[in-house]
Parts: structure tokens; C-alpha cells; sequence
């Protein structure tokens, strides 16, 4: 029990620095009324927090007389959490959505934020709860499933092992026992599922889904020196390459939604900003792939 409390105790702390770190690399400046209001706690809490956070990282904090707060010092490393601006963006899309997102009452600076609307696919918490399920139990399920290429719905046996999004719609990889291979099924395609007793199939004999494949991409060819660099800092590109890791299995969704499933070509190179690039027989077994 007291090891427990400990333990409780420890991630209350560090959940209370990571927040000073973050307002004071984001914001540049924190307040005791920011740690009371976050934390729910008294002034004097807050202000023992703060203390004992300069106490250990005194290079990290300084108070400010005259603001009557305290700023980011000079020589600032972050000891809880490194800075992540994709993972900053990614919480303000949910915020501007409405999500609920973790460790929300750490961001002060919430600009206006819209994104292209993208259509609900549908992904139903009756359909998704027993995918859960028997990926976690390793069990089959039992499942109706609207195919593109079937005129009628059938109904398939199937041992879920994972889930994967390709950008659009969310899939549940899984070993189909009506194709006798693992296949993706979209979920918001999946109209009735059945758990079954049945043992699922071991993940690591679907070889698509435990192989990575490395792409390289550069700039197209085409593009003139000034777009080239515009591209290569998009794509924090290292001497004009970047290097993308995709799960096999995932190759087709990936070459398609950056554009590259047809030759480079195909687009000009204003519509079609990056290129594959390496060999051209290795390009075409991936496509081959597809």
C-alpha cells in the first residue's frame, strides 16, 4: 500500500513538472494561478511545487520581479518532456474538434485551427468493442462484411491481431480464413460481428505486417531550387532525402496518400511535390506490391 501511494505520489510530481517545462518553453513565462489552476491547488502548494522544481533544475526557471512570474531560464532543458511541435499541433486539431485530449490544461496559446473536414467513416463502438476484444483474448471472430468487390455482404471468419489507419479509415488487419491469408478489413464496412471460442492465429506469421520497408523520397526533379528547399524543409529532408519506415503491409495506403503510387511523371511537379527515388527495379516491386 505505501508503495503504491509512492508510486501515485511520484507521477503526481512529474506530471506537475512536465506542466511547468511546458508552459515555460511554450508560453515562456508561469504563474503560480497557472499551476493552482491546472492541479487544483492552494498558493502555497503551487508555490512549493515551483520551488522545489528550481531547487532541482535551477537553470531551467527564473522569477521575474517584474512581471511577478517566472520565465524560462537561458540555459532551459527539459527534464520531464522533450518538446514535440507535432505532437503540439496534433492536441490543437483535437482541442478545435472537440476531443478530449491528455494533459489539455497545459496549453495556454490556442490559435483559431481549422482542417480540411474529412467525412465520418462510420466506425461504430458496437463494432469496434468486440475487435478490441478478441485481438486482446487471441480469438476469432464471426463477421458480416460489405465488400467493394461483392455485390452482397458475406460473412467471414476472421482472427483480428491489429488496427491501422491509413490517413481516411481505420482497417482491422486480420488472418481471413475465407481467403486463407491476412487481409485488411475496413471497420466501418464490417456490419455484424460474432465472438467466437475459436484460438486466433499467432501475429507473427502475418510477414506483410512484421516487414518494414524503408522509402526514400526526394524533391521532383522538376521543381526549380527555391521549391526544392521549400520541399526539403516540409519533409525535413537531409541532403535532399528523407526517409520514410511503413509496414509492408501498409505500402499501398502510404504510396497513395502521398501520391507516389503512379510514376513521377504522372503529375506535374507543382501537383506532386516529392518523388520516390533509389532504383527503379526496386520502385517497381513496391508498386508491384500495391
Amino acid at each position: 500500500m505505501e508503495q503504491s501511494q509512492h508510486n501515485r505520489t511520484q507521477w503526481t510530481s512529474q506530471r506537475r513538472r512536465a506542466f511547468i517545462e511546458h508552459r515555460l518553453y511554450w508560453v515562456g513565462q508561469l504563474g503560480l494561478p497557472d499551476l493552482m489552476g491546472a492541479f487544483d491547488l492552494s498558493r502555497a502548494q503551487a508555490s512549493k511545487e515551483i520551488n522545489a522544481y528550481k531547487r532541482d533544475h535551477p537553470d531551467n526557471i527564473v522569477y521575474d520581479p517584474h512581471a511577478k512570474t517566472y520565465a524560462m531560464g537561458t540555459m532551459f532543458i527539459p527534464q520531464y518532456e522533450t518538446p514535440d511541435a507535432s505532437l503540439y499541433l496534433n492536441d490543437l486539431m483535437g482541442i478545435s474538434r472537440g476531443a478530449c485530449i491528455q494533459n489539455a490544461e497545459r496549453y495556454a496559446l490556442i490559435p483559431d485551427v481549422f482542417s480540411p473536414p474529412i467525412p465520418s467513416r462510420g466506425v461504430k463502438p458496437e463494432t469496434l468493442r468486440p475487435i478490441l476484444r478478441a485481438i486482446d483474448a487471441k480469438k476469432r471472430l464471426k463477421i458480416t462484411y460489405q465488400s467493394m468487390s461483392a455485390d452482397e455482404p458475406k460473412e467471414r471468419s476472421i482472427s483480428p491481431h491489429a488496427l491501422c489507419f491509413d490517413g481516411f479509415r481505420w482497417h482491422c488487419r486480420a488472418f481471413c480464413f475465407s481467403a486463407d491469408g491476412f487481409r485488411d478489413f475496413v471497420i466501418s464496412r464490417i456490419l455484424e460481428v460474432q465472438p467466437l471460442d475459436d484460438d486466433g492465429v499467432d501475429p507473427s506469421s502475418d510477414l506483410d505486417w512484421c516487414m518494414s520497408i524503408m522509402l526514400e523520397v526526394g524533391p521532383h526533379p522538376d521543381l526549380s531550387n527555391a521549391q526544392r528547399r521549400a520541399v526539403e524543409l516540409d519533409y525535413e529532408m537531409t541532403g535532399g532525402r528523407a526517409q520514410l519506415e511503413v509496414r509492408k503491409s501498409m505500402l499501398f495506403y502510404t504510396l497513395k496518400r502521398l501520391g507516389l503510387d503512379t510514376p513521377a511523371n504522372a503529375r506535374p511537379a507543382h501537383q506532386q511535390h516529392i518523388i520516390l527515388t533509389g532504383p527503379s527495379e526496386l520502385l517497381e516491386q513496391m508498386r508491384g506490391t500495391t
